[in-house]
């Protein structure tokens, strides 16, 4: 039997998957808004999106206009995970110095 850990990891692997979860949980729904707030390839995004939609962490919703219009809204399963990420996220911004500044030293080992 596999832990916890390994099943969070097998479903939200990936760089921008709770980044995508946590904005669109901010109101932030169409593609394009979400790939000017993290600043990644449009594909790789909409793959992403594709295997949260595929694990039921969000919904999409596409509209019948003129001009295609898709959104994403999170699930009840995509919600509670924020906590988790709002933790992850505060733990982020209280390491942030002490973690810039390990980079730092790490990076100008024997170099400049």
């Amino acid at each position: 039997m596999e832990c916890g850990l390994h099943v969070f990891k097998e479903l939200l692997n990936g760089k921008w998957k709770l980044m995508l979860i946590y904005y669109i949980s901010e109101g932030i729904k169409r593609p394009g808004a979400l790939q000017k707030k993290i600043d990644v390839d449009r594909r790789v995004m909409n793959k992403q999106l594709d295997e949260l939609l595929k694990y039921g962490f969000v919904n999409k919703i596409s509209f019948d206009t003129n001009i295609p219009k898709v959104e994403y809204e999170l699930t009840a399963l995509g919600a509670s995970l924020l906590p988790l990420i709002i933790s992850l996220e505060r733990w982020g911004e209280n390491n942030r110095a002490v973690l810039e500044a390990g980079y730092s030293v790490e990076n100008n080992v024997g170099g400049v």
